[in-house]
């Protein structure tokens, strides 16, 4: 079995929080002090035509030493790109975006947006460590995703969810911001479906990252993958705090 830590973080596009500018090298800078293999990342922007579009995940791979990937879901404006995004130690050998259905009435949601789930398929050593392996792999397949703020785009997402990884063959993570908290309805089918940090994380919630009074990030695995370990760490850089567990997988 080959252990992982992995992590989930909603970085508000780099914007840290509190403050008024937008700085990549605090998220970066909490990534690289709990050191997780494979991080899911939600509210990230693209390279567009706006000055502050830039290639934000490459920006953070570059500065980390990681590999990966930009799944977008939606264009502001029509020309700058922002979604979820994928970073990984190990190499992402296959990645694609998946998208969630919109609600009938979009004009009736609070905010209404387009979204989607992010995949990455990412090719983990059996034995040894990143950059340094020849041998067995076990590929993982890792979800990140940021759910809609009204119930009708949350039904979507669920529903997305399930579907998607009722087919999935690999085992696999779901992580990311679902905007519902774990007492929801339609969380449930997450809940009994799958395996959750949550009764690790000792009651900690994740929003507002300066004084967390509520949870809604999560992290899931397929029933063949274990959880070891997980926190939340109390960290004000973005205005979500980051959760990492530890796997096995194998």
């Amino acid at each position: 079995m080959k252990k992982l830590r992995i992590m989930t973080y909603n970085i508000q596009h780099g914007h840290v929080h509190l403050d008024k500018y937008i700085d990549l090298t605090k998220v970066c800078d909490v990534i690289r002090e709990y050191d997780p293999d494979i991080i899911g990342l939600n509210e990230v922007r693209g390279r567009g035509t706006n000055k502050d579009y830039t290639a934000q995940v490459e920006t953070m791979a570059a500065y980390l030493g990681y590999h990966c990937y930009f799944g977008r879901s939606i264009m502001i404006g029509g020309t700058n790109p922002y979604g979820n995004a994928i970073l990984s130690k190990y190499p992402i050998v296959e990645a694609s975006v998946i998208k969630i259905p919109n609600p009938v009435d979009p004009s009736a949601c609070r905010h209404f947006e387009p979204r989607s789930l992010c995949r990455c398929v990412i090719e983990v050593p059996a034995d040894g460590e990143a950059g340094t392996y020849e041998g067995p792999v076990v590929n993982v397949a890792v979800y990140s995703s940021h759910f809609g703020l009204s119930e009708a785009e949350q039904e979507h997402a669920v529903s997305t969810a399930i579907t998607t990884l009722s087919a999935e063959a690999l085992p696999f993570i779901l992580m990311g911001d679902f905007n519902m908290q774990p007492d929801n309805r339609l969380m449930q089918p997450l809940h009994a479906a799958y395996n959750s940090v949550d009764p690790l994380l000792g009651g900690k919630m994740s929003f507002p990252s300066d004084k967390p009074s509520i949870k809604i990030d999560y992290i899931y695995t397929s029933k063949n993958v274990n959880i070891l370990a997980a926190d939340i760490p109390q960290v004000v850089a973005s205005d979500h705090c980051p959760i990492w567990a530890d796997i096995e997988v194998g």
